[in-house]
């Protein structure tokens, strides 16, 4: 995909990158949202191996693995279905009680395609810098992205930055059942619930802009 032409960068202190210029985009990334419940479709299948507690708690599990797989469409790489791409992370270790591990869906990704790493950043502007290019980035966030101190907890695609009537919003792709209706908030809003980790990947072979 040719990544969005970026607009007149915002001045220092904008919401969302104190002190540091970053371009906007005139739109968000073109992602295309894949959700991470599973279907009726694939709930119904008779031959579907499920892991333990079952297709409907996987679902609601599954962030992590959706951000996986719309990055890989974006990138134009072959897509696996849902339950096969769990299974894979399952027995790679990837998941734990507290959720999908950053650097587990590294290694899963590597499998599919995809290289890249799984870092804190010290603030959003790597990020957006990122986007500006045309790289989405897998962030660690709160659902429904609350003003309220909650961090993390929730996986999304990050979109890129862009202006609405004058003020800066962010656009992710969001895999949640919420998702399906929201795409962008402010982004003062959206980085408020930020852990300050993210998971870049990109297709083997090519380097993050």
């Amino acid at each position: 995909m040719t990544p969005h032409t970026p607009r007149t960068p915002r001045t220092p202190g904008t919401p969302g990158t104190p002190g540091t210029p970053t371009p906007l985009l005139r739109e968000p990334l073109a992602v295309r949202r894949f959700g991470q419940h599973f279907t009726p479709e694939e709930i119904a299948d008779p031959d579907a191996v499920w892991p333990s507690d079952g297709p409907h708690e996987w679902g609601e599990r599954c962030c992590g693995l959706a951000c996986l797989r719309m990055l890989l469409d974006f990138h134009g790489l072959a897509v696996p279905d849902r339950l096969p791409l769990l299974h894979h992370g399952l027995a790679l270790g990837a998941h734990t009680p507290q959720g999908w591990l950053h650097a587990g869906l590294v290694r899963l990704a590597a499998a599919y395609g995809l290289q890249g790493h799984a870092s804190p950043f010290g603030g959003p502007e790597p990020l957006q810098e990122l986007a500006a290019a045309g790289t989405p980035s897998i962030v660690s966030c709160s659902f429904r992205f609350p003003e309220d101190g909650r961090k993390g907890g929730h996986l999304v695609l990050f979109t890129g930055e862009f202006d609405k009537d004058g003020e800066v919003y962010a656009g992710f792709a969001d895999p949640s059942r919420w998702g399906a209706d929201h795409t962008a908030v402010p982004a003062a809003r959206f980085w408020s619930s930020w852990t300050g980790r993210a998971v870049v990947l990109t297709p083997v072979g090519e380097s993050a802009a």
